[in-house]
């Protein structure tokens, strides 16, 4: 479910965004939910869920600070790069800065251009999120992405042989592809049904099938292209066989 947010000190402007945010999501039944609306950045930011997405509707001014919304993106872009973030402002000269800190904002409303077009424009920003999210959820099947540190990697997910966890290494997944090899924190199970074409052989080890080169049912040995080998489970040495008999 997105989360979406709400930064504005004034309390009747931020009741109306609650209401008209609130209506959108249930008449359209989006899989969102208003998860805070707040006049203070830090409590905001401290209750931004753990995920990788958020839309966030953010005053360019709080109180004294004219720029506490943009300071506020600026914290959120470097959380969560894949936010979307939409200023409700009265400040048009601050437009620029958002081009200046590659906030790279969805939507700019200005507030000067009255109550129901300010209602219109979030409606419009809220389905343009829908969107934006079913194109990436139709993309991300066909790349896997994963970080190291604050920096954000992808492979095409057929390009991926395998993917591998070690005792040795807990919480650290080895992604071996053609032409690459990268350790990267995370587990199996946020890859495991996410891509049909991958298969888990035990508890540590996805193969991608479409480079499987031939299956040892005897020893339990599937090897791969490169002469990469991995052991299946004696459970899974069962589904493997009938799916690659299937196959045949």
């Amino acid at each position: 479910m997105l989360p979406v947010y709400i930064l504005e000190d004034n309390e009747a402007q931020r009741s109306k965004y609650t209401s008209i945010i609130n209506n959108t999501i249930m008449i359209e039944e989006y899989d969102m939910q208003l998860a805070v609306a707040t006049d203070d950045p830090q409590v905001l930011l401290d209750s931004i869920a753990s995920s990788e997405e958020g839309l966030f509707f953010l005053d360019m001014e709080i109180g004294s600070q004219p720029q506490a919304g943009l300071n506020l993106a600026d914290d959120v872009r470097h959380r969560l790069p894949f936010a979307q973030i939409v200023f409700i402002t009265t400040h048009e000269e601050l437009s620029f800065l958002t081009l200046e800190r590659r906030i790279a904002p969805l939507d700019y409303i200005l507030k000067e251009q009255g109550p129901d077009t300010v209602k219109t424009k979030i409606e419009a920003d809220i389905r343009a999120t829908i969107d934006i999210l079913k194109s990436e959820a139709e993309e991300h099947k066909n790349i896997l992405g994963y970080k190291i540190g604050t920096r954000f990697f992808s492979v095409p997910v057929k390009d991926v042989i395998m993917l591998s966890t070690s005792k040795e290494r807990p919480g650290i997944v080895r992604l071996t592809a053609i032409n690459k090899v990268a350790d990267f924190p995370g587990n199996l199970n946020s890859f495991e049904g996410k891509y049909s074409d991958f298969f888990r052989c035990d508890k540590s080890t996805l193969v991608n099938l479409n480079h499987f080169r031939s299956f040892d049912y005897q020893r339990k040995e599937l090897t791969m292209i490169d002469g990469i080998k991995c052991s299946v489970s004696h459970r899974k040495s069962r589904e493997l066989n009938k799916i690659l008999k299937e196959d045949e």
